[in-house]
Parts: structure tokens; sequence; C-alpha cells
């Protein structure tokens, strides 16, 4: 291939590509300027060249830290940061940036190259998105939370004598409104997440007792499906740094997802174990497993699986998302080890409190 051939090459690269690009010499003065930068800034092409970048983005990011500077600085290329430009026309507008720069003999920009994409409608859907979750969880977990007092108050016989029926609607009814609390919550916890505003109470905790309150608690939901739940402790365990209230969270949303998505019949274990940092918490269910491409988003927010052979599974997607920020909030860390057709394993790693250690009874 000749050298004519490959600057064609480039050119048609550089002008037919459909992220925004352009290029800058030694003085941060643009040389080349393809359709889709016009289209996002607003500069005709003809304008552009010859001017300073930082004049053509107008964005505070050029004036507090040039990413080209910074890549020179550091030879390394500085991938998708968030910016806000101004266009031709003064609108504002947010991009995602990636720069990279060419440095020459002594280490001084020689040329760089900017790439960047419209994030306007990525912005607005997170927004949007923020928004939402304010408000249903503002409106919901009110009135909800009346209605659970009020049903309480019934079971307790506040209002008369109920008989055996009337107590079984009723406890129907308060499982599914402790059902719409637990979506609440999440959505709480999204919030707080995405805003930075998760607070944890955290103390030295035992984790056997917690464990076993917390699987005795699945107990009934298991034996609906015939599904055998069991939970193995060591003889001793680190006393762990936890927020109780939300670890029991954490654990039983993993083990209800266990129990749902398994087959009639199989099993649902919780098994803890010592790793390198401290306990291990493994959930493993002998359920349909997970495949590898639905793996990397399992935890995301509002990512649900498509249905699979344990049918349709009732959900907002927010659980694991949920699972897995407060896990990292603890300082821990969430792990998935699945295998289509052979189950799925969950893995919560927790810090140790101390060195001190519990005796734990036997197994259940």
């Amino acid at each position: 291939m000749t050298s004519t051939s490959r600057e064609k090459i480039c050119d048609l690269v550089i002008k037919e590509l459909p992220m925004a690009l352009f290029i800058v010499d030694d003085r941060l003065r643009i040389i080349e300027f393809n359709a889709a930068a016009e289209e996002i800034t607003g500069w005709p092409r003809k304008e552009a060249l010859g001017r300073r970048c930082a004049d053509v983005l107008a964005s505070s990011l050029c004036t507090e830290q040039c990413p080209l500077r910074e890549s020179v600085e550091n030879g390394r290329v500085c991938r998708e940061r968030d910016a806000l430009i101004r266009t031709r026309s003064g609108q504002k507008k947010a991009i995602i940036l990636s720069s990279v720069a060419l440095a020459d003999g002594d280490g001084a920009l020689e040329y760089g190259i900017e790439l960047f994409r419209d994030a306007t409608a990525i912005k607005k859907l997170e927004t949007q998105k923020k928004n939402l979750i304010s408000l249903f969880t503002h409106d919901l977990k009110v009135p909800v939370a009346i209605a659970g007092g009020f049903l309480d108050r019934l079971l307790q016989g506040k209002a008369g004598p109920l008989n055996d029926k009337q107590v079984r609607y009723l406890e129907s009814i308060r499982r599914e409104i402790r059902r719409l609390e637990g979506y609440i919550l999440s959505f709480l916890d999204i919030a707080r997440i995405e805003s930075g505003r998760l607070e944890l109470h955290v103390e030295p905790y035992d984790l056997g007792p917690l464990l076993r309150e917390i699987v005795e608690g699945f107990k009934v939901q298991a034996a609906k499906k015939r599904i055998r739940l069991s939970l193995h402790l060591p003889p001793s365990l680190p006393t762990v740094a936890i927020d109780a209230l939300q670890m029991n969270r954490v654990i039983s949303n993993l083990i209800d997802n266990a129990i749902k998505y398994s087959y009639e019949g199989g099993s649902v274990e919780v098994i803890v174990h010592e790793g390198e940092g401290g306990p291990v918490v493994e959930i493993r269910d002998e359920g349909p497993g997970i495949a590898p491409e639905e793996q990397e988003h399992i935890f995301d927010s509002f990512y649900r699986i498509p249905e699979n052979g344990a049918g349709h599974v009732a959900g907002t997607g927010l659980g694991l998302a949920a699972v897995k920020a407060i896990v990292e909030a603890h300082g821990g860390k969430v792990r998935l080890a699945s295998e289509p057709g052979r189950g799925s394993s969950f893995m919560v790693m927790l810090p140790r409190a101390a060195e001190s250690r519990k005796e734990n009874g036997p197994d259940r």
C-alpha cells in the first residue's frame, strides 16, 4: 500500500467516522475536524480549522485540566471524561470525551486527537430515572407504612377478635405489603447510592446467629417448592464489621432469588467459609444458571434476566444492584459463578472486624 493510499484511507475514516473527532497541533490549534464534530459543536469545519480547541469546545475541562496535556504527562489515553461544552450558538451540551496525545522526542505535545459523542440523551435519561425513583419512593413509602401499621393493629386484635380465616387473609396482605416495602427500600437504596448518601451503621457482629435467623425465615418459602434449604457453618468464624440490617437484606435477597429461580425439588445451600480477607457467604442453587452474556449485566440497576426454565419471576431488577452496592459500601465484594444448566453461586466476601473468633453450633 502506497503512502498516498494510506492518506486516502485515513481521510475517509476521519470523515465518515460516526463519532466526533478533531486533531490539533502542538499549539492546540485544530488541523482536522470531521462532520460529526461539526454536528455536535455547531462549528463548520472551515471556521473550526486554525482555532484553538478550547475556543471551539468552550468547556471548563479545557481550562481546569487539559486532557491532551494530561495524556502527554501520563503517557496514556484519557478515556470517557464527562464534559459540558458550549456550541457555536451558545447552547450547553453534555459530551463524553476521550483524548490521546502524541509526544515528540522531548516529551512535548506534537499532535493530539479528541474523540467525543453527544451525551445529552444519556444525561436526560439518568435525570428522568433519578426523578422516577424519588417519586416512587416518597409517594409510596408513607401510604404503605400507614397501611402496614393499621394491618398490624388488626392482627393484634385492636379492632376486635378475628377468626382463623380473617387472620389468614390479613397475613397474606401483610406478606404482600412487606414485599412492596422491599421494593421501595431497593428504590431508596439505589437513589441514595447514586447520590452518595447511603449510610451504614457498622459494628462488630457475630455472623452465625444472623445467618441462622435468616435461613430459618425462608424455610416455609422453600418447602412450598420442595426445596432443601440448608446452612453450613464452620466451627468458628471471625467477627465481621457490618450493618446487620443491611446485611440481612443482602443475604435475604440472594436466598430469595435462589429459591425463586430453583426448580422444584432442588436444593439451596448457604455455605460459609474463610476467604483471604475474611469470611465468605456463598449462596448456591441448582437452578437453570445464568448465561455468560447475562452475567456481565447481572448487577446493573433495572436489569432483568430473560425468562428461563424457572418460569416467570416477578421483580424490579434492583435487588442485585442494591446487593452489590451495600456489600461494596462495607468494603466487601460480591461475585457470581454460574454455568447454564448447572445452577449459580453468589459469593459475598466480608471484611473482618477483629481477630477474635466466635464458636458456632451445629449446621442446619
